[in-house]
């Protein structure tokens, strides 16, 4: 347990707690980063840890007249790390704004009297308080080999803290989505969370009125069929009015494709989702097989198409889409 400092006269602090997939490469404890004309100091849980041997990592930012302007800009930093993660493939879990660690309140106020320091509640998300020389946290530690370069990881959130704040719950969902499956470290569930992350944006799409008109006329049509028994006809013709509600999965991401000007990765999709379907149904397994390829392959078209659909948002981040998620000719 250490007390992180603080800058005399500073009023709010808005503190950041996040876990990475992937540990950033830097040596040191600390690292400042410029946000929308103030410095956000990335930190490990210790001074006497390195960011690069720790998964949780803590953003404070000082220096704010009141509680609302720390949380806005908290809110904004919080979402423009995810952002970042998703277009960088780091892979973040932002957290809840909950605790994950803390002493019993009885045992905070007996450190309180006894040595003057005031214990806070290790909260993974975004804490906002009145900053005090004297607050401190119960800090965690931990240990890992790979690393990445925490340059344009940051650079980007923040030159993208201005622009989150008007995103869309659809567009965070997705951000959230595919920070989740790149924190995922099995490749399968990679591949099953990112293919779901699409799934979802194309259910969204309904049968046009001309559709369903068509779709009726042809279950009346059956019922009037010749051929089968009354109650196999019945079920025939209950299966095509039940598809009224909604299209197909297939049909609602080709649609999806097509909004987003994507038509031409069809064919990528259906190979992809064609080796998906056999590894999830079972359909050729092999014993000892191992799907890091299938994998990298699933988040680079998933990310493609999913980071295409928050540039509509978020316009700043079409350009780093080629970089990080390339797909192979």
């Amino acid at each position: 347990m250490a007390p992180e400092a603080t800058l005399e006269g500073d009023t709010y602090r808005a503190r950041i707690r996040i876990r990475v997939a992937k540990k950033l490469n830097v040596a040191s404890s600390k690292y400042p980063v410029a946000v929308a004309g103030r410095e956000a100091l990335l930190q490990a849980p210790t001074e006497e840890t390195s960011i690069q041997d720790s998964d949780w990592l803590v953003i404070n930012t000082r220096g704010f007249a009141d509680d609302a302007s720390a949380r806005i800009f908290g809110r904004n930093l919080q979402m423009s790390l995810h952002l970042a993660s998703a277009v960088t493939r780091l892979g973040l879990d932002p957290g809840q704004d909950l605790p994950t660690s803390g002493p019993a309140q009885h045992v905070k106020q007996h450190i309180a009297e006894n040595t003057g320091a005031k214990v806070r509640d290790n909260v993974h998300g975004l804490d906002v308080f009145v900053d005090d020389p004297n607050v401190t946290f119960f800090n965690l530690q931990a240990t890992g080999l790979v690393r990445a370069n925490p340059a344009p990881f940051l650079s980007y959130a923040a030159e993208l803290h201005g622009a989150v704040e008007g995103m869309s719950e659809e567009a965070r969902a997705v951000v959230l989505l595919m920070n989740f499956a790149l924190m995922r470290p099995e490749p399968v569930a990679q591949i099953i969370f990112c293919i779901s992350a699409v799934e979802m944006l194309g259910q969204e799409d309904q049968w046009s009125e001309a559709q369903k008109v068509m779709l009726k006329q042809l279950a009346g049509s059956v019922q009037g069929m010749a051929v089968g028994s009354e109650p196999e006809r019945s079920e025939v013709a209950d299966a095509i009015r039940r598809t009224l509600h909604r299209i197909s999965l297939r049909q609602g991401v080709f649609r999806l494709l097509d909004r987003l000007n994507l038509s031409h990765l069809r064919k990528s999709w259906d190979a992809i989702y064609g080796e998906r379907s056999k590894l999830v149904h079972g359909l050729a397994p092999v014993p000892g097989a191992r799907y890091e390829d299938l994998a990298g392959r699933t988040v680079t078209l998933c990310g493609r198409i999913l980071l295409t659909r928050v540039a509509q948002e978020v316009p700043a981040i079409k350009k780093h889409v080629d970089t990080f998620y390339p797909l192979l000719p």
